[in-house]
């Protein structure tokens, strides 16, 4: 439906026939108190707050071809009028909700994203000149915390603070839908289908969306900590710090997709006496129409550091800490998708070492330090079955920063910056690359399963044997009134792969008994997986740069003028962890090219800063540079949504002290 979509060449300019929505309400109260008793300090604070989001976007910024569909809902109105008989007339009702001007109406109604699982065929549809498909986001939450710190003021060497924290949160009603006219067609096609083969009444396969639904999460962390520092010198300060941290976790979920058959007129999806075939949680035997999940962490970490003032105009200092932060739950997702329930906790050893520095009477200043971050089970998401999941990854990093101010004037000052950053996967990582599901193996079967629109890979047992690879799915192609194997074209960049649709529940089911018959085969629900050792953190750009200048001029009224120019530039690096790296295909399919930006602003300042006018232009140059990507699954057809820099903007601020 999008062979003939082209993206327009400004990457800020999108075509789109749905209206974005954004809603938003929230409700913060904070508290705080603090008392002086001399030596002690004590502050008690806490905040209640309640937010709530509701936002709809066209799901990939393009308008779909109708003229695709032509063939189909031509022979649907055919069924639903009647004319092939009273048997294929039972797909009338389809064809009412889905084309209520008949095939060539020019009128197509898409399902809302509505909560009772019905969607067109319940009455709750978005008729348009052509097929929609867009997504939805909403929630509601709400959270308390307390917080509590008894903080020492001694005049002696030592010093200290205790405290402690507590959080109490509760999300309900955290949805994600994607809203299609094709997923409507195929879940109304399929459920008369699947009635008419089952000898059932009548009615559509529910939900005739996608619905990722978390019906309640909730969080319960407390955190008791405390540091200390203790002055050996004048010169030598020591400061260590423990913390303790207890979060528990609980969440009712699921998610939804033609998952079962709905009778036709039925006001609820899930009151459907066929519901029974859902289940929310495979883990558990029998029919759960939610996944429940519970789950606590709790974790001990803590830092030190010991500053040397050398001279009163330079410190070094060198510091480790180590920090953690808590795992959790993924989406339910079909098993098919080969995706853990649950993500660990995330721990961090960073050691750092650096010096602070002032030079020539106090017109340089001069900061420099380098660290190294040793992660396990560092939490990278990506997209599987339209839902974010998380993984764990080893990974490694270290870099160096330095920055500086120089003055060597008083009206003068320019500042300069610098960093240089190296991030690798550090252990062995075994993922499925979702631009090539085969892998690299030349002997794959690429699938696209016609059921779900995922893909799955087939995979002769022995290396190297492609022929019965592809011999077994032409067999079991065959049998369904299927295509066998074709090969990809040439600037694919699949490695000889070739590809099918098919679906992928009933190659894996004959893999044993057929698939002997052609020397033997595995169906690999994730695709080929490949091992990420070794490769970029996405999003870590390798150097980063900045520079800035500004003049302050003093006018004898005590008004200053302070004319300044910004200049930043940001190095390469990669929208996914996956990097490119693939038979046939180049670093720049995943990688974000460098950019830089300039902003400029002169601001006029009242006496004795009562007051102050600032004119401001950012983006000079109008730079409409890609700073980050992230890259859909199979079932989305791998569309890849960027992100740019905020186009060339201007305007004034005005300030006032009374």
């Amino acid at each position: 439906a999008y062979a003939s979509a082209v993206n327009p060449a400004d990457p800020r300019t999108i075509n789109t026939d749905f209206n974005p929505t954004y809603f938003t309400d929230e409700i913060q109260v904070q508290a705080k108190i603090e008392h002086d008793f001399g030596n002690i300090k004590v502050k008690l604070s806490g905040q209640y707050q309640e937010n709530q989001v509701d936002s709809s976007q066209d799901y990939n910024n393009s308008v779909q071809n109708s003229a695709i569909y032509a063939q189909g809902l031509n022979t649907l109105a055919l069924y639903g009028s009647g004319a092939a008989g009273p048997v294929l007339a039972r797909f009338k009702p389809v064809a009412d909700a889905l084309i209520p001007n008949g095939a060539n109406g020019g009128v197509y109604c898409t399902s809302l994203a509505e909560t009772t699982g019905t969607g067109s065929y319940g009455g709750h549809s978005l008729c348009a000149s052509t097929p929609e498909y867009f997504d939805r986001s909403n929630y509601k939450a709400r959270a308390y915390t307390g917080e509590a710190i008894i903080s020492s003021q001694f005049d002696g060497k030592f010093n200290f603070l205790l405290g402690g924290i507590y959080n109490d949160i509760k999300t309900t009603n955290n949805d994600y839908y994607v809203n299609s006219f094709g997923i409507d067609y195929v879940s109304g096609v399929l459920g008369v289908a699947t009635a008419l083969g089952a000898g059932l009444p009548n009615g559509y396969l529910g939900t005739p969306f996608y619905r990722n639904n978390t019906v309640s999460y909730g969080l319960k962390s407390y955190g008791i900590f405390g540091e200390a520092y203790l002055n050996l010198t004048d010169r030598v300060k020591i400061t260590a710090g423990l913390r303790y941290n207890h979060d528990a976790k609980t969440s009712r979920a699921r998610t939804t997709l033609a998952s079962f058959l709905v009778p036709f007129g039925s006001t609820d999806a899930f009151a459907s006496p066929y519901v029974a075939a859902y289940d929310a949680d495979a883990t558990i035997p029998g029919n759960q129409l939610f996944q429940d999940r519970k789950t606590s962490f709790s974790e001990l970490t803590g830092r030190a550091v010991i500053d040397w003032k050398i001279t009163d105009e330079n410190l070094i200092y060198a510091s480790y800490s180590r920090g953690y932060k808590s795992g959790g739950f993924n989406p339910p997702l079909s098993p098919i998708f080969a995706v853990t329930d649950t993500f660990t906790p995330e721990f961090i050893d960073s050691f750092e070492i650096g010096s602070k520095n002032t030079f020539l009477d106090g017109t340089l200043r001069l900061n420099v330090s380098a660290f190294y971050y040793k992660y396990k089970g560092l939490q990278t998401s990506r997209i599987v079955a339209r839902t974010s999941v998380n993984d764990n990854v080893d990974a490694n990093i270290y870099g160096l920063e330095a920055d500086a101010i120089i003055q060597p004037i008083r009206a003068l000052a320019v500042n300069v910056g610098i960093s240089y950053l190296n991030t690798k996967v550090s252990a062995d990582k075994f993922l499925s690359n979702p631009r090539d599901p085969s892998g690299g193996r030349s002997d794959a079967v690429i699938i696209k399963d016609i059921t779900n629109g995922s893909n799955c890979a087939v995979v002769p047992t022995t290396a190297g044997n492609a022929a019965g690879a592809n011999g077994y799915v032409a067999a079991i192609n065959g049998g369904v009134g299927l295509r066998a194997p074709t090969a990809f074209a040439a600037d694919s960049g699949i490695n000889g792969a070739t590809g099918a649709f098919s679906i992928c529940s009933a190659l894996a089911g004959n893999a044993a008994t057929v698939g002997a018959l052609f020397g033997g085969v595995q169906v690999l629900n994730e695709g080929v997986t490949v091992n990420i050792k070794g490769n970029q953190l996405p999003q870590s750009p390798t150097f980063k740069a900045s520079a800035g200048i500004q003049y302050t001029a003093e006018l004898d009224s005590g008004i200053s003028i302070v004319p300044r120019f910004d200049i930043a530039m940001t190095g390469n690096s990669f929208g996914s962890i996956f990097n490119g790296k693939g038979p046939g295909q180049t670093a720049s399919i995943n990688k974000i090219p460098a950019y830089y930006i300039m902003n400029a602003q002169v601001q006029i300042n009242g006496k004795d800063d009562r007051w102050f006018v600032r004119g401001f232009i950012q983006n000079i140059a109008n730079n409409s540079a890609v700073t980050g990507q992230y890259v859909t699954d199979q079932s989305s057809g791998l569309f890849t949504n960027i992100f740019t820099l905020e186009p060339r903007r201007y305007g004034i601020a005005i300030g006032a002290k009374f």
